[in-house]
Parts: structure tokens; C-alpha cells; sequence
């Protein structure tokens, strides 16, 4: 007998919902299977009919942050691509509406994975250049790299920067080394704020 995509759903909810809240206290490379299924009030047997093990649970929570990003970033793009500006407006608010999760996934113990899996699945969106060197591979890796791994300090952080002063930095960088470093001997100037 098939279960509503409903119950369903809640279940598998209740289980990343357990992952989370156990996360807060301990590392999740130390949370088993039994305190997410006693904190979630499910065995394991039902726990296994949806995740292989916790790393499957973690990966689809992943999935979940980033799936909220591409769907925010769709309707700003449409057929093209979104400029780096606004694509770290759009990540930054994602970051922000999904706080506690997305602490959690950028803390660092999981922080490279998580990174790795955005730069995978996200940063196709923001505007490239054709031509796409190994310089360039490198060049695109540190600037998205960084101002990840400073959006993950400053989202985790007291005495964090204002978004608006966050993204003017981000700007600033864009245009006086990622572009430049982008365009060498193409001439193109810096394209203002996008």
C-alpha cells in the first residue's frame, strides 16, 4: 500500500528536523541513526525506507537549501543568466529565510562539502565568459570559494557585516580583481552594479 506523498513528506521532514536539532549539540559526524529516530519518534526501519544512511539525510537537507536558491534565482533570470550582484542578494536572503539549517551546513566541519555542492549546482547562474581556461577555472573557484566561506563567517558571526556592506565588498572585488582577472586582454570594462 502506497502512503500520501503528504505523510510522506512529513516523515522524511521529521527525520531532517531530528538531524538538525541534534546538530546543534553535537557534531554531525557523531549523530547516529537511533538519536534521530528516537528524537523523531519513528525505528529505523522506517528511517531507512528514505535516507541510505545520515550523510543520504544530510545531502537531501543540502538539496533542500539549494533548491530553494535555484527556485529564487529562476525568475530573476529567465533565459539568461543573473549578475553576480543579485545572485549573492538572492543566496544571502536564502541563507537568512533558512538561518539555523544553513548554519548548520556552512559550520565548519561541513562547510567544504556544502561549498563544493553550491559551486556544483548553483554558480552555473551567474554570468560567464566564454573561453573558460584553466586560469580562469582557478581564478572563478577563489572569488566564489571566498565569498562563500565569508558568507558562512558573517552568517555565523555576532558581530556580522550588514548585507548591504557584505555585498558592497563583494562588489569591489568583482570589479577590481574578478573582472579584471576574467577579461585579461579582452578590454572589457567592469560592468557596474548588477
Amino acid at each position: 500500500m502506497k502512503k500520501q506523498p503528504e505523510v510522506t513528506e512529513a516523515t522524511r521532514e521529521a527525520f531532517v528536523n531530528a538531524f538538525f536539532q541534534l546538530a546543534k549539540r553535537e557534531s554531525i559526524y557523531k549523530i547516529t541513526i537511533q538519536e534521530i529516530t528516537d528524537l523523531a519518534g519513528y525505528n529505523r526501519t522506517t528511517f531507512y525506507r528514505y535516507f541510505q544512511d545520515v550523510f543520504a539525510l544530510m545531502e537531501y537537507a543540502e538539496d533542500q537549501l539549494l533548491q530553494g536558491i535555484r527556485e529564487a534565482l529562476e525568475p530573476q533570470h529567465g533565459e539568461g543568466q543573473v549578475g553576480q550582484r543579485q545572485f549573492f542578494e538572492i543566496v544571502i536572503r536564502c541563507f537568512h529565510e533558512n538561518k539555523e539549517r544553513a548554519s548548520i551546513l556552512l559550520s565548519e566541519q561541513n562547510r567544504s562539502h556544502f561549498l563544493r555542492r553550491i559551486r556544483e549546482n548553483v554558480t552555473h547562474n551567474v554570468s560567464r565568459l566564454g573561453n573558460d581556461t584553466p586560469k580562469k577555472q582557478v581564478v572563478r573557484d577563489i572569488y566564489f570559494y571566498g565569498i562563500f566561506y565569508a558568507l558562512s563567517i558573517n552568517l555565523q558571526s555576532r558581530d556580522a557585516l550588514s548585507d548591504e556592506d557584505l555585498l558592497d565588498m563583494i562588489q569591489r572585488l568583482f570589479e577590481s580583481w574578478y573582472w579584471p582577472e576574467m577579461t585579461e586582454n579582452a578590454g572589457d570594462p567592469a560592468p557596474g552594479p548588477q
